[in-house]
């Protein structure tokens, strides 16, 4: 019995070692940030599906020598692209001026250096 003993100890460590190599294999294949992601991707869709289901509606616009008549969506997504498109603008705008302002004061301060 003594001989066996050291056999079945050492078949029980093989295990135990094959336990932890499955379990290192299943946290190195096992992705959270992807699953998170595909997850807020699908939740996201869902979102944008319910969004244009809920304004299939049509809507009238005039302009000033025309109407028109569009899907409420249509309306939605036109107003986000231009205003998108805006503080896009407005921040290139920002920018430019400040990176301008710096030159000037830059140019002012070599000028009273001189």
């Amino acid at each position: 019995m003594n001989e066996n003993e050291p056999q079945q100890a050492q078949e029980s460590h093989d295990k135990d070692a094959g336990k932890k190599k499955q379990g290192a294999e299943f946290e190195e294949t096992w992705q959270p940030q992807l699953w998170s992601k595909i997850i807020v991707l699908l939740l996201l869709v869902g979102y944008g599906i319910a969004l244009v289901v809920a304004n299939s509606a049509k809507v009238k616009i005039s302009f000033l020598i025309t109407s028109i008549k569009v899907s409420e969506i249509w309306l939605i997504l036109l107003c986000f692209v231009i205003g998108l498109a805006s503080g896009v603008l407005a921040s290139q705008m920002y920018r430019h001026r400040k990176v301008k302002r710096t030159r000037l004061a830059q140019q002012a301060e070599q000028a009273k250096k001189q």
